[in-house]
């Protein structure tokens, strides 16, 4: 009898503890890059959201012919909570290697403040920012899965918010919503804000991109493609699902 209300005891508090497991909600989004029509990269995001936090990781590594001439990879993770959708950062951390290097570091935030706990060498032409200036930026993989996370039509193209990656700040603007089939078209502009050298800056500051969304068979809407005019061509993010 012991034994048994023990086993009892064991399987009462095995459901409890799955039961916040159970809640989350999990996605995997896949996306091929491409830039002037040649295969640059892949993308894998995964998220897990529920409870009132959330956590990302993903993994951007080169791919195609346009890989074999310019190897490179960038693995991300964050971590945060999230409040009526929006989502606040706690924790970020990037590794790069390849071409990616120097876009390494690891971010610390409270109260919509981040702190660099470390992070690779900043072009030494370039500003040092002071995050405290730039309340409510958010790293890279929140800002990155801000945009691509499926969402409904009455919020789709509703996007405004600041990025820091441990030396630059950028600003992500996405809006004028327009109506294509069943889906959505819209206009962002990525912007470099601070942190960048003026050699940089003067050769571009702005990066208008386009967003095209498609209903899913849930009825929510996915970021089917982005593409935008990069400093290499046109470059092309597809989703691969």
């Amino acid at each position: 009898m012991l034994v048994r209300s023990f086993a009892l005891g064991l399987g009462l508090m095995a459901q409890c503890l799955a039961a916040p497991v159970q809640a989350q909600e999990a996605s995997e989004l896949r996306y091929t890059i491409s830039v002037s029509g040649l295969t640059a990269g892949k993308l894998v995001l995964a998220a897990q959201r529920g409870g009132g936090s959330y956590a990302l990781s993903a993994n951007t590594a080169s791919a195609g012919l346009a890989g074999l001439l310019r190897s490179f990879s960038l693995t991300t993770r964050a971590k945060g909570s999230e409040r009526g959708g929006r989502l606040m950062p706690q924790h970020y951390a990037a590794k790069a290697e390849g071409a990616r290097q120097g876009r390494g570091a690891e971010l610390a935030f409270a109260d919509g403040v981040a702190t660099v706990i470390k992070a690779d060498a900043r072009p030494g032409a370039a500003p040092v920012v002071d995050p405290s200036q730039h309340k409510g930026a958010i790293d890279p993989l929140t800002g990155l899965y801000t945009v691509l996370r499926d969402t409904d039509r009455d919020s789709a193209c509703q996007l405004d918010f600041k990025m820091f990656d441990g030396h630059r700040i950028s600003r992500v603007i996405v809006g004028s919503p327009q109506a294509e089939g069943e889906g959505l078209v819209c206009q962002g502009v990525y912007r470099r804000v601070d942190g960048y050298p003026a050699k940089e800056l003067a050769k571009r500051s702005e990066f208008p991109f386009e967003v095209v969304y498609r209903p899913a068979a849930d009825g929510t809407l996915q970021v089917a493609e982005v593409s935008m005019d990069s400093l290499f061509g046109p470059a092309r993010m597809v989703r691969d699902d």
